[in-house]
């Protein structure tokens, strides 16, 4: 539009010009004269219209801003995938109470409650923000919803608001269990390179059936969530599992089977279910290779090394031979 205006310009200049040249009197005069008029009045509501667009352009900017900063909060207290489901469906259908068979992970920090007595306030704050902060990362690259953070413990469902499958979903949230554990490492290693000699370890459980999920509450707040016998079972689970161990029940075992090494760990009773249930512990990816973390440590050093995370493999080489090449250098 603007480029419009600058010659419609040159074209006024142009007739002005001609115009100049001529005689008052000349009958060409009088018609260049009434386009000259016309001409002019169009610039000027061209020019109109251009500030006008620049206004409404200013406008919708400052709009379209103010709704991403409005969509970042809000993705800060709802799961980021309900927020896009939102979003891509225009309304609060996604958020409707409905039944779906869903793939619930639960985890929590092993003796988390001894580890609060011995910190500060402060330090124990930054230690959880970590945590939390990467094992957020590491379910939104697998397509999870965050459902809430119950203390040091997190509930994790796949299925909802989108589904790749069950089996996909059930693959999902056990690999994504398997990278929080890799995840884990590397902040171990960073918390004992900044001082902190505490050593978190977690259990995690993953349970899978059918689940009411939607917006639960009362009236004036509501919480996305889900509900159901998976649920339940995800908590317990991970109550029963040790240490860094992954457990899982029968029916998650038997959608995973395919792709996921596990070992059968005998039957439990578990609430809600009139029989014993098989449960299984989780080993790692069938699939040679998956797993790629380099964990090496004595006295004097720590490596910890995760191969699906290096984004520049020749730079991570360099400052690993760097490193080896200032150890041979100092003599000892």
């Amino acid at each position: 539009m603007a480029t419009g205006s600058a010659k419609l310009s040159a074209a006024i200049a142009d007739a002005e010009k001609r115009l100049s040249q001529l005689d008052e009197h000349d009958p060409d005069w009088q018609t260049i004269n009434t386009l000259v008029t016309l001409l002019s009045q169009n610039q000027r509501s061209l020019d109109r219209l251009v500030k006008r667009s620049d206004a409404t352009e200013a406008k919708l900017f400052d709009t379209n801003k103010s709704l991403e900063i409005l969509m970042e909060s809000l993705a800060r207290f709802v799961p980021q995938t309900v927020v896009d489901a939102l979003v891509e469906a225009g309304d609060d259908s996604v958020a409707v109470i409905r039944r779906r068979n869903l793939t619930v992970f639960f985890s929590d920090i092993v003796g988390f409650s001894t580890i609060a007595t011995r910190q500060e306030p402060e330090t124990l704050a930054k230690l959880l923000m970590d945590y939390f902060t990467a094992m957020s990362e590491v379910c939104k690259e697998y397509g999870g919803t965050l459902d809430q953070f119950i203390g040091d413990a997190m509930v994790i469902f796949f299925g909802d608001p989108k589904s790749k499958g069950v089996r996909e979903d059930a693959t999902a949230a056990v690999n994504m269990a398997l990278d929080m554990q890799s995840r884990l490492e590397l902040l171990r290693a960073k918390w004992k390179s900044e001082g902190l000699t505490v050593d978190v370890r977690t259990r995690m459980g993953i349970s899978s059936g059918f689940c009411h999920v939607g917006n639960f509450g009362s009236e004036t707040r509501l919480h996305y969530t889900a509900i159901g016998n998976a649920v339940n079972e995800a908590a317990r689970l991970e109550s029963l599992a040790e240490p860094d161990q992954i457990v899982i029940t029968a029916d998650t075992n038997a959608l995973i089977e395919d792709t996921i090494e596990t070992t059968a760990i005998g039957p439990a009773d578990l609430k809600g279910r009139d029989h014993p249930v098989e449960l299984f512990v989780v080993n790692g990816q069938r699939e040679k290779g998956f797993h790629q973390l380099i964990n090496v440590a004595g006295d004097g050093y720590s490596l910890v090394v995760d191969q699906n995370m290096i984004t520049d493999k020749d730079e991570t080489i360099k400052a690993l031979r760097s490193a080896i090449d200032q150890l041979k250098s100092s003599g000892s």
